[in-house]
């Protein structure tokens, strides 16, 4: 595939390379349609708010989702689990225990491509994590691609959500498929209020099972 994206040369900046997690998991469950046809309402009622002004060159709703439908926060719940089983460091609290590191959902969006649309390479820094769920798509539709992961392509399905760091750099080649690509994407922060708790306070979220999971490194 040809890239769109080329990172700006920065004189006297070094280079660094590493792993960084991409986590993909499809999520599962018997009123799942359900939801997502309740996502889609939802995302159809909200309104295209933006208008083309941001790297997604299609249509896409407020930031704020999570805040005003009942849907985007129970997804944004969904979220939340699957990025702390994926903590990219270790931490400890004064007393010695080891650190949860809370999160909180800080903005909430969606986007609808059609046939011809893009979004172009960016990042979502200075947040911590970034994601993105499949409403409604296919595997013939235009895939996530992270350019400096060698290109890395995700293939979209409805279902499927994403989680990766913010600072990386993701685009969304043209979508070829007659049909909507409908996608709900966000980011975390960390909730230091409830970081700071100790981790006896709080649920620890086990790592997710199933052979759903995908994860690239």
């Amino acid at each position: 595939m040809t890239k769109i994206y080329m990172k700006p040369a920065k004189d006297g900046w070094p280079e660094f390379k590493q792993t960084n997690p991409v986590k993909v998991k499809v999520l599962n469950h018997p009123q799942m349609q359900e939801f997502n046809t309740d996502l889609e309402r939802d995302i159809k009622h909200a309104g295209d708010r933006l208008e083309h002004t941001t790297a997604a060159k299609c249509y896409m709703t407020q930031w704020d989702m999570h805040e005003h439908y009942e849907t985007f926060k129970i997804l944004g719940n969904a979220v939340i689990g699957l990025a702390k089983t994926m903590p990219m460091a270790t931490g400890t609290n004064d007393d010695g225990t080891p650190r949860q590191y809370g999160l909180r959902i800080e903005d909430f969006w969606s986007l609808i491509y059609t046939r011809g649309q893009i979004t172009k390479a960016h990042n979502h820094w200075p947040h911590t994590w970034s994601f993105t769920y499949c409403v409604k798509g296919c595997e013939n539709c235009a895939p996530l691609v992270f350019p400096d992961a060698d290109g890395l392509e995700v293939k979209p399905q409805s279902g499927q959500l994403i989680v990766w760091p913010a600072w990386l750099y993701h685009e969304v080649p043209e979508q070829k498929c007659d049909h909507e690509r409908i996608m709900a994407v966000g980011n975390l922060d960390v909730d230091w209020t409830e970081t700071r708790k100790s981790v006896s306070e709080q649920r620890l979220t086990p790592p997710p099972k199933g052979s759903n999971d995908n994860e690239h490194r």
